[in-house]
């Protein structure tokens, strides 16, 4: 059995120092992050703004890092207008973290879909992955301030805040947002899960 060289074990506790304060940082900037939302939320200029152009900025800039996995990133918008009210830059920071989520659960070879319809007065916003899906545990806490549930080669690297987030940021734009599983039609909850699905719904 090979013996560490003391140069080699002190580097390593190096690493494994670094890796720790740096993940304390990304969750104490996350903690302070999320008690300012609501504030700025409020002080933040509601603006009208088109969803398509929005859509082709975040899938062109994620695109890449899907590919860095091995993982295909698939938008589907419709050809006409769909015109928005309320902050442009929140909104696609909660795309940005579904989107980023889906990377980190799908293997390599897997597809998300970025895709969008209007119904009636409403805009339905999805990102679907090919994934595992999500538990009937995670599925009640997935919007909960510090739950997690990710691959175990990506635990420490998020805070688990995220998604409650997300929430409150469609929230503030007096939406909805929701978790489930991709089955077949008319499937029980036995069949095993095609991936997750998220879905945004926003007024228009």
């Amino acid at each position: 059995m090979a013996i560490a060289k003391p140069g080699s074990q002190r580097q390593e506790l190096l690493d494994v120092i670094d890796h720790d304060v740096r993940r304390l940082d990304r969750l104490l900037s996350d903690i302070s992050n999320a008690s300012r939302l609501e504030s700025d939320l409020v002080k933040e200029q509601e603006k009208a703004f088109e969803l398509g152009p929005m859509s082709v900025v975040l899938s062109q800039y994620l695109a890449e890092q899907a590919a860095q996995k091995g993982v295909e990133l698939v938008t589907d918008f419709p050809d006409q207008t769909i015109t928005l009210v309320g902050l442009e830059e929140r909104l696609a920071q909660v795309f940005v973290n579904l989107i980023t989520n889906a990377i980190s659960f799908c293997s390599f070879g897997g597809t998300i879909r970025f895709w969008a319809r209007q119904c009636e007065d409403r805009v339905l916003i999805v990102v679907e992955d090919t994934g595992p899906g999500l538990s009937d545990d995670s599925l009640l806490k997935i919007f909960d301030r510090f739950y997690s549930d990710r691959p175990a080669s990506d635990f420490g690297n998020h805070s688990g805040l995220g998604l409650a987030i997300s929430k409150q940021i469609v929230e503030a734009h007096r939406g909805v947002v929701w978790a489930e599983n991709i089955r077949p039609v008319d499937a029980d909850r036995t069949v095993p899960s095609q991936g997750a699905r998220f879905v945004v719904g926003l007024p228009i």
